[in-house]
């Protein structure tokens, strides 16, 4: 591999990083003294601590608590030309603390070796390893904050017992109204230059059972942590009113297209998630051709697509010619 196919992936990477964590989060270091290109990574914790579907059920007590202590892990990264043919990325790590776990010689050695681990000539690696480190320092702070039972106790002690009698409630309701989650079906993955696709489909009927469906799924440790997870959903309502909507997830018009499938193939009464895993290597326009084949092949299998659909639609598209 040539200096400049190395270069080459170095940018792709950068790119592909930015567009998922953020310009902010990851940023090019234009002050850097090296004869290659540096970078430094902040890896933010805090989403971690709550899922997003929680974010309105936190109390104001437990969300001070979580913005008095900042989470963050700052990273540098040095490209050298060898990389990623045959050296990985060089690294040094800028935090002291990370919220108030003490970064000690002990963290950087399990970080050193993991990332030598995880390194292999002629892949990128960056994204290996901050996904590696997020769980990594993760578990170090549920371990330290554990361990902290006498700040823990403090915080929790007034309204541990309102919790106690709120969790009750919820059981009770559910218990009462008989929620069951859909039967959710699952469609085989899908793999294209590293990136992995799955399709998740159910049927439903109301907007209770939408939620219910995707709440579920989140809970999966391995669909949580997709890149992205795309959203349609087309319900028929008895009276002809038709509920449908869409989520990108951050991938920016993947949901609407993914509706428009559903529009398409005149589907009903169906919720359909894509789950995409990002690889490390960007696709372009062609990740959303990957995620309509997937959803339309667990959409078949499914019986969502009949002859007849497919002819309805494809007269649609003569007449708009």
């Amino acid at each position: 591999m040539t200096t400049n196919e190395n270069q080459e992936l170095q940018q792709e990477e950068f790119v592909a990083l930015s567009s998922i964590f953020g310009e902010e989060a990851f940023q090019l270091d234009t002050f850097s003294s090296e004869p290659y290109l540096a970078y430094t990574f902040k890896l933010s914790l805090e989403n971690n601590v709550i899922l997003p579907e929680e974010k309105s059920n936190i109390t104001e007590q437990d969300r001070n608590f979580i913005n008095k202590s900042s989470r963050e892990f700052t990273l540098r990264f040095h490209f050298p030309p060898e990389y990623p043919s045959s050296e990985p990325p060089s690294y040094e790590i800028k935090s002291l603390y990370c919220g108030t776990l003490k970064i000690d010689q002990s963290i950087k050695d399990d970080i050193e070796k993991n990332f030598k681990r995880l390194f292999i000539p002629g892949e990128v690696v960056i994204f290996s390893w901050i996904e590696w480190l997020q769980d990594f320092m993760i578990n170090k702070l549920k371990i330290y904050e554990n361990e902290d039972a006498t700040l823990k106790n403090k915080i929790q002690s007034e309204h541990q017992i309102i919790e106690i009698v709120h969790f009750a409630n919820v059981e009770e309701q559910l218990n009462e109204e008989k929620i069951e989650c859909p039967k959710i079906t699952h469609g085989d993955q899908f793999e294209h230059k590293k990136s992995i696709f799955v399709a998740h489909l159910a049927s439903v009927y109301n907007l209770q059972q939408v939620k219910l469906v995707r709440s579920t799924l989140l809970l999966d440790k391995k669909i949580a942590k997709a890149t992205h997870n795309i959203m349609a959903y087309r319900i028929v309502q008895e009276n002809g009113i038709i509920l449908q909507d869409n989520d990108d997830d951050g991938e920016t018009a993947a949901g609407g297209r993914l509706l428009h499938l559903l529009q398409l193939v005149d589907a009903k009464n169906v919720i359909v998630i894509v789950s995409r895993w990002f690889g490390g290597i960007l696709l372009g326009p062609e990740r959303f051709k990957d995620i309509q084949n997937c959803a339309r092949d667990l959409l078949e299998k499914c019986g969502y697509i009949t002859n007849s659909n497919e002819q309805k639609s494809s007269g649609r598209n003569k007449k708009k010619r």
